[in-house]
């Protein structure tokens, strides 16, 4: 991104940071353990969790080879990450759709590397949650 202050003065170049915060929705998980009981709702987490650790990788070798399954992986990142109170996550993925949907193919490819970043981001987030309740 370059910024310029003015007439005769050389454009300055901003470096951006690639990082972002995981924003994690604590009353949501609470909102499931209430809806199912606490057993299931960790069971129910741990199953989204595993999905979306394993669904994550896949999606740039998918976008250009089977679009069926791509859009069912990113689909199921979503909704776990609806589920499981990962709100950064899930808004991600939907722009990664959004992104596919209007065929923008610069903006897809910028999207599909921040939904890695924040989906790593947001599962140690869920990690280290788990590791400070015991």
């Amino acid at each position: 991104m370059r910024r310029n202050s003015g007439a005769g003065v050389a454009p300055q170049i901003m470096a951006l940071a690639m990082d972002e915060p995981a924003r994690f929705d604590p009353e949501c998980l609470e909102n499931l353990c209430h809806r199912i009981g606490e057993v299931r709702a960790e069971a129910e987490v741990a199953l989204a969790l595993h999905r979306i650790s394993e669904g994550l990788p896949k999606l740039a070798g998918l976008v250009n080879k089977d679009e069926a399954t791509f859009l069912q992986e990113i689909g199921q990142i979503a909704r776990d990450a609806e589920l499981i109170g990962m709100a950064t996550l899930a808004r991600v993925a939907h722009s990664v759709r959004q992104c596919h949907a209007d065929a923008d193919h610069v903006a897809l490819g910028a999207t599909l590397a921040r939904v890695q970043r924040v989906g790593e981001r947001s599962i140690h987030a869920v990690w280290d949650l788990e590791d400070l309740s015991g």
